[in-house]
């Protein structure tokens, strides 16, 4: 049995943790977090003892407590913390992005090379069984070779503005610019389907409708205390909806706490979309041409209702498309034939990211426990390749000109 130590025990850790929990082949043994509520969630939920819960990072980075460590902080933190980390001798399960210093991926890659262990990056789409089932149809040739492929990130209004104009994410300074943090998914994605490397590309992309400038006549700077009609109104939404909304464990989601929570004047999550000092692009495009011949595009918003990503892929023999969300393929070659693949029977344990996480949970133990191969196994020697390219592109979206991402970077 391995153990596991999670430093970070937020939205995406503990995500990771509910899946662990469940897994007989590890345990989970230590935890540090900055907030009290995550620690009482993981000795509560998970069973830490109180000895290994920890709110200091050095407390916690004193000695090694696990074989393995989750790190699933904020972005800025990874870096320092998977360092920290490799030189303990911990193998780490590490959160997208890497880092938002390109140089900082390298050295972590480097570094774990240098002491002999693995670093597995969540990119989670690798793992689920809609994207897997893509790459086997793609390897196979049942379209022939693939010369164009197009993936679409539509990102849900209520998850822009409660992470890109609310959230944690909405100056690039302090985190990432929105084509890394957001879309690393989707850019390593479309390298590994191709498993080409892109020669140059060229993005462009602006922050032109979440801010001051589109706000409505006689709005207020708190939605609770706005009179305007609007579908971005934080406290109507969380009234609907109270699990989208970034508490700690135990909150109170009354309505009468809601109110509260929303009225607090330090709190962000309860300001007006257009009055806050985000920075991050709402919308953007990446234009790539890969080994070969072979183009690629990418398109970023952030205004669909409820996010869901479509990909194609164009072949000399046919076509591949389908959407995540819906967890189907369809194929259609050029001789007539027309073929559905449903893969939502592959879907274990939830359909978190459409069985993305459970997957990554389940095969990243598998593989370091038992050594099994995985499809699509995420070590950063190999997944630092889409962080680079999404460095690349916000270089293009700034200078108005292509890139080449193996020359510049």
């Amino acid at each position: 049995m391995k153990t596991i130590a999670i430093i970070g025990l937020g939205n995406r850790g503990g995500v990771y943790a509910k899946y662990l929990a469940k897994n007989e082949k590890v345990k989970i043994v230590s935890v540090c977090d900055i907030l009290p509520e995550s620690l009482r969630k993981a000795h509560d939920e998970y069973g830490v003892a109180q000895e290994n819960l920890f709110l200091n990072e050095g407390e916690f980075f004193a000695k090694k407590r696990a074989d393995v460590l989750i790190v699933s902080t904020l972005d800025k933190q990874h870096y320092e913390q998977t360092i920290k980390a490799l030189s303990l001798g911990y193998d780490v399960l590490l959160e997208k992005p890497v880092s938002p210093v390109y140089e900082e991926c390298k050295k972590i890659a480097e570094y774990a090379n240098e002491v002999g262990r693995k670093v597995i990056v969540c990119h989670n789409l690798r793992y689920t069984p809609f994207y897997q089932r893509l790459k086997k149809l793609v390897v196979s040739g049942v379209i022939g070779d693939v010369v164009s492929m197009e993936q679409a990130e539509n990102v849900g209004f209520s998850h822009y503005t409660g992470s890109f104009v609310r959230g944690n994410w909405h100056r690039q300074a302090d985190t990432s610019p929105i084509i890394l943090q957001k879309c690393c998914h989707d850019l390593d994605i479309i390298y590994w389907i191709l498993g080409k490397k892109c020669e140059k590309l060229s993005s462009s992309g602006s922050l032109a409708f979440y801010n001051r400038e589109n706000a409505p006549n006689g709005s207020a700077e708190r939605c609770v205390d706005c009179k305007i009609d609007c579908p971005y109104n934080a406290y109507e939404f969380y009234l609907k909806y109270p699990g989208s909304m970034w508490v700690s464990y135990g909150f109170d989601k009354s309505p009468e706490n809601i109110f509260r929570y929303c009225s607090e004047k330090d709190n962000d999550y309860g300001k007006c979309v257009f009055r806050m000092d985000n920075d991050v692009c709402d919308r953007q495009t990446v234009n790539m041409q890969f080994e070969d011949g072979v183009t690629a595009s990418l398109f970023m918003h952030g205004f669909a209702n409820g996010t869901h990503r479509i990909t194609r892929v164009y072949g000399t023999k046919g076509v591949l498309y389908g959407c995540l969300e819906e967890n189907t393929w369809t194929l259609e070659t050029y001789d007539g034939e027309k073929r559905e693949y449903d893969v939502r029977k592959e879907i274990k344990d939830g359909a978190s990211h459409s069985g993305g996480d459970a997957k990554l949970v389940e095969d990243v133990v598998d593989y370091l426990v038992d050594r099994t191969p995985v499809l699509g196994l995420s070590l950063i020697e190999d997944s630092i390749y889409s962080h680079k390219l999404a460095f690349a592109a916000e270089q293009s979206r700034l200078s108005g000109e292509w890139v080449n991402p193996g020359r510049t970077l």
